[in-house]
């Protein structure tokens, strides 16, 4: 009997191996990828280093520690070390230099640990600036830490001929996990399109209504008849449900498909929709799946056909990956009638806490289980001392209430935008809008063109609905100060 588990269990693994083990070449070519994703994150944030990540911006540590039900624990972010903009502008140069050691393959082994934990304290400083796309890249970047980063063109020694004349392909509980994580996003995300617009095919057409992402192919895409818009999105949730399968074939021709089809697909994701980088890092976890040709001969390659494997010998610490790969399954799959929080709120919280330290309570909705039927856009309106009413989002907007030809151009960038819806849902808004006010009152009377100074402020939402009629007129909700108090003047703040 024990005989004949071990050979099943053997074979079963031996069947995984072929299926997920991992190219040490499109390993290096990931490292590359990993890197320059990361440095362009960095160099994206750092722009709003000063209003977004120090305490002279909208979110100081006082403010941070009283948020509810934040995402990832500040305190073992090291940018909460200090306020102070030198120190996070160190910090930001600090990721830019490791971020780059690691796309040059330096010492990946502790390089990448190192890159992990500064990823995390910038996204830990201010948790109400990321999105999916954030996680996705903490994740890639976790897995990364368990895999040998440099056996091909690095700079580190392990790229000695005697290494490189190695088996080419790797089996590991790391190499696993990289590899099941885009199809774990794409698989689950199509499953939770459980909603009727999926169903009937009007998804994309509300998708499109969503002024805050529509970009200009999406914009023309508002234009095409409904019939083709029902075939692209029943075409959205066929990729999202095939392509999985095919990252994972043996087949060379099939996995090329499947990278195809997701590579298209995100590539018009890109052009349709204003997603941050979300596009490049779901571009970057399809890196890993390219299958490159043995560069052996044929016989040579029948004998050494057998993948190298860590699950016959693993030590405790190997063992703790795999864990943690099972406990990715398994969480997905309570994720598609479940919710992060809810089930969440039913643990210890120390168990809580690990869970979304490793960014493990995952939630691929992506517009599931219906897009959202809610839009709008922001207006702070401020009064100036000559009487005169400017919206300091769009100093150049004559009129002010009017909706704006391009709603994604209402926000400052990406990150201020998740920011600010963030701040839609916070029942304790006040002091964080004026935080908010300050910040684009001193970029107006900074500006040498404007002469005229700020004098009171208010924060409106214009919010949009969509229904089955079409886009309902727009509605202003004022949401600082609150409808009872009178405009602030902004030397009270």
């Amino acid at each position: 009997m024990k005989f004949f588990s071990h050979t099943i269990f053997d074979t079963l693994r031996q069947s995984l191996d072929q299926h997920l083990a991992v190219d040490l070449r499109s390993l290096a070519v990931f490292r590359v990828g990993l890197g320059l994703t990361l440095l362009a994150d960095l160099f994206i944030r750092y722009l709003d280093v000063e209003s977004l990540y120090s305490g002279s911006g909208v979110l100081p540590l006082e403010a941070l520690a009283k948020l509810p039900h934040l995402t990832w624990d500040w305190w073992l972010s090291i940018n909460a070390i200090s306020d102070a903009v030198v120190w996070q502008q160190l910090c930001f140069f600090s990721g830019m230099v490791f971020a780059s050691l690691l796309m040059i393959g330096w010492k990946t082994r502790w390089i990448a640990p190192v890159m992990l934990l500064l990823l995390h304290s910038i996204q830990a400083r201010n948790p109400w600036v990321n999105y999916a796309a954030d996680r996705l890249l903490f994740l890639l970047l976790l897995w990364s830490c368990f895999l040998p980063l440099d056996r091909y063109w690095a700079l580190s020694k392990s790229t000695s001929a005697s290494i490189q004349k190695g088996p080419e392909r790797l089996s590991s509980w790391g190499g696993w996990g990289l590899r099941l994580l885009p199809c774990v996003m794409y698989l689950f995300s199509a499953l939770r399109k459980s909603g009727s617009t999926w169903l009937d095919g009007t998804a994309l057409r509300y998708v499109l209504e969503i002024d805050q992402f529509t970009a200009p192919l999406g914009i023309w895409l508002k234009t095409m008849p409904d019939f083709l818009l029902q075939c692209l999105t029943w075409s959205a949730l066929a990729i999202e449900l095939l392509a999985p399968f095919l990252l994972l074939m043996r087949g060379v021709k099939w996995r090329w498909l499947g990278i195809c089809l997701l590579l298209v697909f995100q590539c018009l994701l890109w052009c349709s929709f204003d997603l941050g980088i979300f596009p490049w890092v779901s571009i970057l976890a399809l890196l890993p799946h390219i299958p490159f040709p043995s560069r052996r001969s044929s016989a040579k390659q029948g004998a050494e056909s057998i993948l190298t494997s860590e699950i016959s010998s693993l030590k405790g610490g190997h063992r703790l990956v795999g864990w943690l790969l099972v406990f990715m399954l398994i969480w997905n799959v309570l994720m598609t009638w479940n919710y992060p929080d809810s089930l969440k709120a039913q643990m210890p919280r120390w168990v809580a806490n690990g869970i979304s330290l490793f960014r493990m309570d995952q939630y691929w909705g992506m517009f599931s289980p219906d897009p959202m039927t809610l839009d709008g856009w922001y207006v702070i309106a401020a009064e100036l001392d000559d009487g005169s009413m400017v919206d300091l989002l769009d100093w150049d907007r004559k009129d002010i209430w009017g909706k704006p030809a391009n709603v994604i151009e209402a926000f400052p960038g990406d990150r201020w935008k998740e920011f600010m819806m963030r701040i839609f849902d916070y029942p304790d808004q006040a002091k964080l809008w004026e935080g908010v006010i300050r910040h684009f009152q001193k970029q107006w009377e900074s500006d040498q063109r404007n002469s005229s100074r700020v004098q009171s402020a208010t924060v409106y939402y214009m919010l949009e609905k969509t229904t089955e009629e079409g886009v309902l007129p727009s509605e202003r909700e004022q949401l600082w100060p609150e409808v009872d108090e009178f405009p602030q003047h902004l030397d009270q703040l």
